[in-house]
């Protein structure tokens, strides 16, 4: 793996390496740069493995969903995602930093994250699924880091969580019957 700073590419695409399955690689070309693997069916928690680190992705909470993240086996949360509506939401670090999640309009598949200045840090464009049929089929997102976002030390968390996010939103929109997601 490669850190996302170092890359040069202009786009990174997170794939969908088997349809369906329970994970996901953020590629910049032939570069591997993240990696976000389900441990569970219910996709409520997940794992990110990127070369700055490990952590952990958690969905908790039934009536006001929250999603916790936290380093790799610990049980003190890094930051906290408080969903807002209409797609939008904020990230809280325990040491003050806030980020802002937004859908970019109804229709739209596009979500960023934004600096408390309102400065797009990364977009992440959920691409169409032009599978046709019955079976599982692929989900990948195109993720833009702007100049400003390569300055920040969390974009590989804000990539890895902004993934998360969408895949449970999918996975709300694609379910039969009711659960309870963060959108």
């Amino acid at each position: 793996m490669k850190p996302i700073s170092n890359t040069t590419a202009s786009s990174l695409e997170w794939k969908d390496p088997v349809a369906g399955g329970p994970r996901y690689e953020l590629w910049a070309g032939e570069d591997l740069l993240a990696a976000l693997s389900f441990g569970s069916p219910c996709r409520t928690l997940a794992t990110v493995e990127t070369v700055e680190g490990h952590w952990t992705l958690q969905q908790a909470g039934f009536l006001r969903p929250t999603v916790h993240l936290r380093e790799e086996d610990s049980d003190l949360d890094l930051a906290v995602f408080h969903p807002g509506l209409l797609g939008h939401g904020q990230l809280q670090f325990t040491n003050g930093v806030t980020f802002h999640w937004r859908h970019e309009g109804l229709g739209s598949a596009v979500w960023s994250f934004r600096g408390d200045g309102g400065e797009v840090l990364i977009t992440l464009k959920l691409e169409p699924d032009l599978e046709t049929g019955p079976g599982p089929h692929r989900i990948q997102a195109e993720v833009e880091v702007t100049p400003a976002g390569h300055f920040s030390p969390r974009v590989p968390l804000l990539a890895a969580l902004g993934w998360y996010l969408i895949l449970l939103h999918h996975q709300d929109k694609t379910a039969p019957g009711p659960i309870a997601q963060v959108f």
